[in-house]
């Protein structure tokens, strides 16, 4: 079979609405390098200016692909054509992506990296080219170190990841000791991904996957819970975030920019907003709940 990668440089702020196109348009994978193709390895790669390629079947790249990626962003992008030799495009992906450290605790590593697994810390396997989160965004990481400075394993408490894409942050949570987790979204992808997730970690028994919903689930409410979505979103579900959240429990928002933060913070008038995290143009928001 004969592959081509589809690569388009696109600004910080269009990222991830691209790789959703890309991956809703069947990519095989899809990948992110700085603007000099510069790899991204570590949990800082990632750039002002991005590399985005997306590998396809020579035969199967969707007539419609560049009007999808301009629906997307607003405005037609360019897209340079790469003939990939025979299955090196395999190769050519995953030599973009090794494993690295997040918090205290967490090791993250694709599949096919052998490494041992530092002194001290838990191993994540999550594997990248993926339609969801791989660890690798701001977003992503300041809710791991999060979720890492809060979870003991003796208290082990019970954890809410609304709107889990590939589940990394329930896995993180899972691995790190919480007693049990909840991974909810509305994306039945989502929800498939993040049970193949749980199970390659080996914490399918402690990580239950179900479709969000307007009601606090049965088992809550929880003492944790993380939402890394978007500000317009986060602010729709204030309510049902704060509802989800145990009173004194711990609230978690990310994919907020940091001109939205005060926004967020105000409709959700039960949290009482105890700190910011900064990484990059993103904030994280910890909060707690009041009685």
């Amino acid at each position: 079979m004969e592959w081509v990668e589809l690569r388009t440089l696109v600004p910080r702020r269009w990222l991830d609405a691209v790789e959703e196109a890309f991956n809703g348009a069947g990519a095989s994978a899809v990948t992110v390098a700085g603007a000099g193709d510069e790899p991204n390895f570590d949990p800082g790669g990632v750039w002002a200016d991005n590399l985005v390629s997306a590998f396809f079947p020579a035969e199967e790249v969707p007539a419609d692909l560049e009007a999808r990626l301009a629906a997307a962003v607003g405005e037609p992008l360019a897209l340079e054509h790469v003939p990939v030799e025979g299955e090196d495009w395999a190769h050519a992906w995953k030599e973009r992506f090794g494993a690295f450290t997040v918090g205290e605790r967490l090791w993250v590593r694709p599949s096919w990296v052998e490494e041992p697994v530092p002194e001290g810390r838990v191993e994540l396997i999550l594997d990248p080219g993926m339609a969801f989160g791989t660890g690798q965004h701001e977003t992503t990481r300041l809710c791991m170190e999060w979720l890492d400075a809060r979870i003991d394993p003796e208290s082990a408490p019970a954890v809410l990841d609304y709107g889990c894409g590939s589940g990394i942050l329930a896995l993180a949570a899972a691995k790190l000791g919480a007693g049990g987790v909840l991974a909810v979204d509305n994306d039945p992808l989502a929800l498939e991904a993040t049970r193949t997730n749980a199970a390659l970690n080996d914490v399918a028994d402690r990580v239950r996957v179900a479709p969000a919903g307007p009601e606090v689930p049965a088992e809550g409410p929880f003492p944790r819970v993380v939402a890394n979505i978007l500000a317009r979103t986060l602010k729709e579900l204030a309510d049902e975030l704060t509802a989800a959240t145990a009173v004194g429990g711990e609230l978690c928002l990310a994919g907020v920019l940091a001109p939205q933060a005060a926004e967020v913070e105000a409709a959700f008038p039960g949290i009482q907003w105890r700190n910011r995290a900064l990484e990059g143009e993103w904030v994280r928001l910890d909060g707690v709940r009041e009685a």
